[in-house]
This record gives structure tokens, C-alpha cells and sequence, in this order.
């Protein structure tokens, strides 16, 4: 028993020992470590320091950056006032101009019709005069169109009286016919006499005689037998039939010259 707790006293010197050896070991580098841990806090002090200069550097550049937005912001808004007053005024310029032009042409024709008031007043066409007139003119219009209009029936008449009393006084004799141009409605091959579409209010007179053309080319000559007032029935004259009539073909007076149809 004795011994035993000699050997453990003995263990603990050793470890006494041991501990105190290490402690005496480890003393400096605990020291070294100290003191780069020392000169590490310090320099993460500097950098600390250094990191804040630099982030309040950097918001002041945003502020500043900010502000230079917000100041080019208001100048683009400035520039964008400023062309829409200058837009403004141009408009208001060119219709102001477009006003003082329509002025001036009002202006001169006020001019014109004032001096063609007075020289129409010097002729003694005032207003009153002229209105009455303008009133009159219609109702002289119709009355000269429905004489126009019986002048010409009356001339219908009196050619066709005229063809017809000189076809009765010299019935072998040629009637004189104007210049007509007109076509052939309808054929009766067998009894050789054709349908025109031209009569007494186009000059066409009884015993008249018309030529057939088609194509520019001779068909064959007629005589009207019977003439009403806007067709005509004509005999296909002996010996002057070169082809078959048709519906379509021309009719004209000998005189007249037809064109050819264009191909």
C-alpha cells in the first residue's frame, strides 16, 4: 500500500514536471501567437477603418450619382417644355399666317365684287334687278327649250311633207336625204326588205335611198317604202344586192363615208 502510493506520488512529480516543462515550452509561442493575434486585430482595426472610408465614398458617389440623374432628368423635362411651347408657337404662327392669308383673300374678293357691284349699278343692274332676273331665268330656260323642242318637230314634219309631197309629184325621182348613219334591226330574207333603226326625227324621208355596209364594204342599197317617226321599213333595191344582209350592219346614205371596225 505503501508503495503504491509511493509510485502514484512519483506519477504525479512526473506529470508536475511534464506540465511545468511544456508551460516553459509553450510559454513563448503562446506569447508569438498573442502577439500576432494583437497585430491581426490591429490590422482588421485598419481595415475596418479603411472599409468604412471607402462604403461612405461610396454611398456619397451614389448621392452624387443621384443627383446628376435627377439634375439630367429635369434638364430632358426642360428640353421636352421647351419644344413642345416652341411646337406651340410654330402652330399658333402658321395659323395665325393661314388666318391673315384667308383675311386678305376675303379681302380681295370683297374688292372684286365690290367693284363689279358698280359697274353692274352703272349698267343699272342693282339687286333688285338682278334678283328678279335670276328668278325669271328658269321659267325662260323651259320656254326656250320647249320652243327648241317644237322648232324641231315642226322641221320633222315639214322634211317629211316635203319628201313626201315630192315622192307623190315625182315618184321615179331621188329624194334628197341628209347625212344619216343607222342600223339594221331586223332581215325579212324572203321578201327581200330589212327593219331600220332610223326614221323621220333622224331626216329620213319615204323613197330615200340608203347603202348597207359592213366592215367598210358594200352589202346592198335600199329604198325606205315606209318611214315612221324613229324606225323605218326599206326594200332591198334590184340589182344592188352583193351579200346577205344581217342584223347589226350598217346603214348610211351614199353620200356618207364609214370607217371600217377596228381589229
Amino acid at each position: 500500500m505503501l508503495a503504491l502510493r509511493f509510485i502514484l506520488f512519483l506519477v504525479l512529480l512526473a506529470s508536475a514536471g511534464v506540465i511545468a516543462l511544456s508551460e516553459m515550452k509553450l510559454k513563448p509561442l503562446l506569447e508569438e501567437v498573442r502577439d500576432k493575434e494583437k497585430k491581426v486585430g490591429e490590422e482588421l482595426g485598419k481595415e475596418k477603418q479603411t472599409s468604412a472610408k471607402e462604403k461612405d465614398r461610396a454611398m456619397k458617389a451614389e448621392q452624387e450619382r443621384d443627383a446628376l440623374k435627377n439634375d439630367l432628368d429635369q434638364a430632358k423635362k426642360a428640353e421636352e417644355d421647351a419644344k413642345k411651347l416652341a411646337d406651340g408657337e410654330a402652330k399658333k404662327a402658321q395659323a395665325a399666317a393661314a388666318e391673315v392669308a384667308k383675311a386678305k383673300a376675303e379681302t380681295e374678293v370683297v374688292r372684286k365684287e365690290g367693284a363689279e357691284y358698280f359697274v353692274l349699278k352703272d349698267k343699272g343692274l342693282t339687286p333688285t334687278v338682278i334678283l328678279a332676273e335670276h328668278e325669271a331665268l328658269p321659267k325662260a330656260k323651259e320656254e326656250l327649250a320647249t320652243l327648241k323642242q317644237e322648232q324641231r318637230v315642226i322641221n320633222v314634219q315639214l322634211t317629211k311633207t316635203s319628201g313626201e309631197l315630192n315622192a307623190l309629184l315625182n315618184p321615179k325621182g331621188a329624194v334628197a336625204l341628209p347625212s344619216l348613219v343607222g342600223k339594221v334591226s331586223a332581215v325579212d330574207p324572203k321578201w327581200d326588205f330589212v327593219i331600220l333603226d332610223i326614221g323621220a326625227n333622224h331626216g329620213l324621208l319615204r323613197n330615200g335611198e340608203l347603202s348597207i355596209s359592213r366592215d367598210g364594204r358594200l352589202i346592198a342599197r335600199v329604198k325606205a317604202s315606209r318611214v315612221e317617226t324613229d324606225h323605218a321599213i326599206a326594200n332591198v333595191m334590184p340589182g344592188f344586192k352583193k351579200s346577205e344582209i344581217r342584223e347589226g350592219d350598217t346603214v348610211l346614205t351614199p353620200s356618207s363615208t364609214i370607217l371600217p371596225a377596228q381589229k
